[in-house]
């Protein structure tokens, strides 16, 4: 189950993006995981919706697309324990999002592709 949900979001969050894309997406469902403010499973830190949806494609219905072979690499080695950096909890697209939250309420680490990373 687990291999299922993160492949499908890191696919849909992450499509058209290098595979270090990919696993940074994943990088930010496990660390969610692994942190006291999130759920303590992979499907319930996707769906996760306490405070507002915490992944676009749970709104849009794009986690529910196929993944890519790559998506699927990129969940499997984030589920053997590869971390792009150990403290990233949030990322998005600024190109299409309007929002100031991460730029004003959290530390950037990194851009890769179209998405900038936050811890």
């Amino acid at each position: 189950e687990d291999l299922v949900w993160l492949s499908a979001i890191i696919n849909a969050e992450a499509r058209g993006e290098p595979l270090e894309g990919k696993l940074a997406v994943g990088t930010v469902v496990m660390n969610r995981l692994e942190s006291d403010m999130y759920p303590d499973s992979v499907k319930d830190v996707i769906l996760d919706c306490r405070y507002g949806v915490q992944f676009a494609p749970v709104a849009n219905g794009s986690i529910y697309l196929s993944p890519t072979d790559e998506s699927i690499i990129a969940a499997k080695l984030c589920l053997d324990g590869f971390r792009t950096h150990p403290d990233i909890l949030f990322f998005y697209n600024p190109a299409i999002s309007e929002s100031t939250y991460f730029k004003e309420n959290r530390t950037y680490e990194f851009t890769i592709g179209n998405h900038e990373f936050y811890s």
